[in-house]
Formats: C-alpha cells, structure tokens, sequence
C-alpha cells in the first residue's frame, strides 16, 4: 500500500512539473486582437551630436505603400507631463523617398525628461494619403533618440568628454543603462520528413515553428532567405501558444553542421538559411529581430529541439547603473552574450546635463526656461521675444540669464516667491520685475531701453532680500508700484543716475551703496504712513528729491553706511 502511494505521490509530482513548464509556454488567455499598423518604425544612429557625443538618432517610419512628401510642421512631438501632453519642437528635418519617412530632431539638450521620458510622434489625419482616416502616433523613450551605450562608452577617444561632460554631472550610480528587454524568449521547432507518413510515400516535409514571445509583442513577420512561399505575418497564437505559432511545408535544403560526420551518418543537420524573425508591438514599433538556423536531428526520427535561446532574460528589461556595470562582471557579461547578435547602441543611457544652457534661438530659450533642472541660461544671439499680444514675456521661475540683448518686454516673475538674476544684458522693450514679496531680483550691468516716455522698469513685488541693481541703467526711469515692503540697493558708478518715481502702496527702503539717485513722486499718488519711502545713502549728496516727497512729511533721507549684500 506505501509502495502504492508513493507510485501515487510521484506521478501527481510528475504533472504537476509538467504543468508547470507548460504554462511557460501557453497563452495564459485569449489574446487581445490588435489592428496591424500600415507602417513600421525603428530609431538608427545618425553622426548627429547630443551633449557632444556622436550618435544621436533619427526615426524612420516604412508604410506599407506609398505617402506623400510632408515637411517639419506637419508633424510634432507631445511629451507626457503628468496628465497631461505638452507639444516640443523638437523635429529638426523631416524627408521621405517612397515609403520611407525619416524625421531628425534638434534641442534635445533642453528637454527635461527625468521621471517624464515618454513622448510621441504624431502625424495628423490625412497628411501621409487621402485615406489616412486618423491620426498616426509614434509613442518612444526620450533615451531612444540618444547616443547609445556604444556612442558614449565605447570609444576610447571619448574619455575627456565623458570626464566634461557626464562626470563633472553625475556619479556612476545616477547614470543609468537602459537595458531592452528579450522580446523573443524562446524558439521551438519539430520537423518531420516526408510529412506525418511512412518515410517511403512520396509526402512534403512539415515543420512546426513556436515562438514563445513578452506580450509586448503583438505581431510577427517572417522570412527564410528570399523565398516568398515561407514568410509569414502572424498575429498572437490563439491555439494557447504564448507568443506565436507557425507550420511550415517542404523545407527540405539541409545540410550537414560543419565540423561533423559525413552526410550519410550526420546526426544534425541545417538549413542552408536563416529564419528571420522580427517582433512588433501594437503601436508598430520594430522591437527585436532574431535569426536561427532550424536544426533538425536524425531523419529517421522526429525531435523537438528548443534550445535556440540560452539568455538569462532577468538582467534584460529594467534599467541598471554605470555603477553596478562596472562592479559586478557578470553583470556585464550576461548582457554581452545576448547584446553581441544586437547593437550596443540599443542601450539606452540617462544621465544629467550640465545645468548651464547655451541657447541661440527664442525656442531653445523657452525650451530652457521650462526645464528647472537647468539654473542658468547663457544667449549667444539677440532674443527676439516680441509677441503678437502686448502682454511682455514672463520668466517666472528661479534662473540666470546672461548675455546679449533682448528684444521685447519681459517681466520677471509672476507674483510668487523667485529668485531671478539678469546679467550683462539689454532690453529693448521694458521691464516688469514682480518676483513676489519673499523673492528676489539681481539685475548686473543691465540696460533697459524702451520706445516710449514712460519709465521703462516697473517694480511690482519684491521681499526683504531686495532688489539688487548693479550697475543698472533704465531710460525715463524706474516706477515703484509696490502693494507690500520692498527694499532695493543700487550699486552704480559715480555718474551713473537712476531716477526712480514714487508711485507705491507700502513701505520702501531704498539704499544707494554707490552712484547717484533722483527722486520723484509718481502723479496721482499720496504719501502716508503705510507708504513711507526711507532713503539711505553712503553720501546724502548723491541723491536728490522732489519737494513732493520730502514735505510731505512720510520721506527720510538719512546718511548712513550702506553697502551692497
């Protein structure tokens, strides 16, 4: 009766081992039916450069027919920010030469994608032919158009720009490899000669190809050699395969494996050439080809073989830092063994840029402007910021700006608390400077020259910490119009003046470190007690003020020393 059950007890241990390692392999349920896209894509290396490095990539889309020829506005590209898709100009050149549609792109230094890397290509409606009824979207990684891992690390003359670059930014362990997944996990085949008979009718060999594959995977072409007879364009198995399941009829060109006995004893045999499989996801994206020989074994016998794959698929799919690469060579070597029959270059690598930004065009400025991670904007070109609408352009985060000339009104700040610097710079338009009152404004050999007689600066809001002018000039002055406390220091040269009107709500502090200052009170406005202007200067003779102002009985000039914070 022992002996009995544990006869029982194996063969229960037995199927449940099978079951096990069917379950692999089988559909788990019905796969969900995806329309196959009209086109494909895939991203390919260009001798383009992102933050120096050579490599960056381009896009190209294959239709299934013909399109028409569309130029750069025709197509744009949407990041996801939260909920939310915002649009990036960032396609450089978009060309296309039969079914071929090739998009580059540019300012891609500016972008911030850190915990927001998914973007998307879109193509309106109608745009590639008549009858293209809906919009065609693209979705990718923001590290897909960047050099990869070959580009950057593997190249021995680009140790010093590694050094510049990305060292002097990042640690080894912040700088992170995005390692693709294994999309074809597993290869299965059985070949059977002379079909399902006895080996002496006269019947066609059959095959039977499995393609174990991630569910990512929603579509499969294949092709062996140029044979039009054995390519296929398979959908997810429905038979319970887990992935993607084919036959194949008279595949008979087989020779013996080199290195082995003659044809007549040979044990294994090979096709003469390679099956060529490549997946797809729903969106039409190329995700991974494979090639393999179908090798078959003794003819007088029929065998499953299924050991074409011998990756270790858990170091593949998730992203892995320079640092882990570097300490752990197993690491490393695991990912070599599947990488070599792949490029290198599909390696994604992410990583910091210096936080300094040199732009040369207003859409690289406002590229700038919207990724925080870069504190300091240098313009290499006079900035045209004229808008159709006479509101002024707003920059209302904490920044520098430095160099060259803007053309356009600008405010600096929006009302909550910044800290924005100006520096070297002119501004033909005028200035609104609203950096809240806890906020900050440092302007540094600034000039600001407008078109008409009012004054061309205007203080809204700023705290405590003040407004620091610097070697700042202003034609027809600087209006206060403070609702909360300001305190502002001037620090000008000995001829310098800066004329600033009165028009304030809430106490002033104005402090002249150096340089000369000449006051008035704005018309229409009333001094009081909420809005008492205090004046301290190293030198009382430096400044001067209307008798407006200083009889009104709310003003004090008081000769103190002051200087600069």
């Amino acid at each position: 009766m022992k002996k009995f059950m544990k006869n029982i007890f194996a063969l229960v241990l037995a199927i449940s081992m099978l079951s096990i390692g069917l379950r692999a392999d089988a559909a788990p349920k019905t796969p969900e039916v995806f329309e196959k896209k009209p086109y494909e894509y895939e991203f390919k290396e260009t001798s383009d450069l992102y933050n120096g490095f050579t490599g960056a990539k381009k896009m190209e889309i294959t239709f299934d027919k013909n399109i028409h020829a569309i130029t750069e506005s025709d197509v744009h590209v949407e990041q996801l920010v939260g909920s939310k898709h915002v649009s990036l100009p960032i396609v450089k050149k978009v060309t296309q030469s039969g079914k071929v549609l090739t998009i580059t792109f540019k300012n891609l230094e500016f972008i911030d994608y850190m915990d927001q890397e998914d973007f998307k290509l879109v193509i309106p409606r109608g745009k590639m032919y008549f009858d293209q009824l809906t919009d065609y979207e693209f979705p990718f990684k923001f590290y897909d158009l960047l050099p990869g891992f070959e580009s950057v690390f593997v190249n021995s003359n680009n140790a010093s720009l590694i050094n510049e670059k990305i060292f002097k930014h990042n640690e080894p362990r912040n700088i992170m490899i995005q390692v693709p997944p294994i999309y074809i996990t597993k290869i299965e085949t059985i070949h059977r000669y002379k079909g399902v008979v006895d080996s002496d009718k006269n019947a066609p060999n059959l095959s039977n190809i499995d393609v174990i594959a991630s569910g990512d995977a929603t579509r499969l072409k294949v092709k062996l050699g140029s044979n039009k007879q054995y390519e296929r364009d398979l959908d997810r198995s429905t038979a319970g395969v887990n992935g993607f399941s084919m036959g194949q009829a008279g595949i008979d060109e087989l020779t013996c494996v080199d290195n082995t006995p003659s044809t007549d004893e040979c044990k294994e045999y090979v096709l003469n050439d390679d099956f060529e499989l490549t997946a797809y996801s729903k969106d039409g994206r190329k995700l991974e080809t494979k090639n393999f020989k179908m090798r078959v074994n003794d003819q007088l016998k029929d065998y499953k073989v299924s050991d074409y794959i011998k990756a270790d698929t858990k170091f593949f799919g998730k992203p892995v830092s320079l640092y882990e690469l570097m300490l752990s060579t197993t690491l490393l070597d695991s990912i070599m063994k599947e990488i070599d029959v792949r490029a290198l270059n599909d390696l994604g690598v992410v990583y910091s840029v210096n936080p300094v930004a040199t732009v040369t065009t207003r859409e690289q400025f406002e590229l700038a402007l919207s990724n925080v991670n870069l504190k300091k904007i240098e313009l290499q070109n006079p900035l045209i910021l004229t808008n159709t609408s006479a509101a002024p352009f707003v920059i209302d985060r904490d920044v520098t700006i430095t160099g060259e000339t803007i053309i356009g009104n600008v405010q600096l700040g929006s009302g909550k608390n910044r800290i924005i610097r100006l520096e070297n710079t002119t501004i033909i338009g005028d200035l609104t400077i609203d950096v809240g009152d806890k906020g900050t404004a440092v302007l540094d050999k600034v000039t600001v020259t407008g078109v008409s007689a009012a004054p061309h600066t205007k203080v809204i809001s700023g705290g405590s910490s003040s407004i620091h002018l610097n070697d700042f000039k202003s034609v027809n002055g600087i209006e206060l119009s403070n609702t909360k406390p300001l305190r502002i220091v001037t620090t000008n040269s000995p001829a310098d003046v800066l004329e600033f009107h009165y028009g304030a709500k809430a106490l002033v502090q104005l402090e002249v470190v150096s340089g000369k200052a000449d006051l008035k009170l704005s018309t229409g406005n009333v001094m009081t007690q909420s809005n008492f202007f205090t004046v301290l200067a190293n030198e009382k003779n430096n400044v001067t003020a209307s008798t407006d102002l200083t009889t009104s009985g709310f003003f004090k000039l008081n000769e103190q020393a002051v200087k600069g914070d």
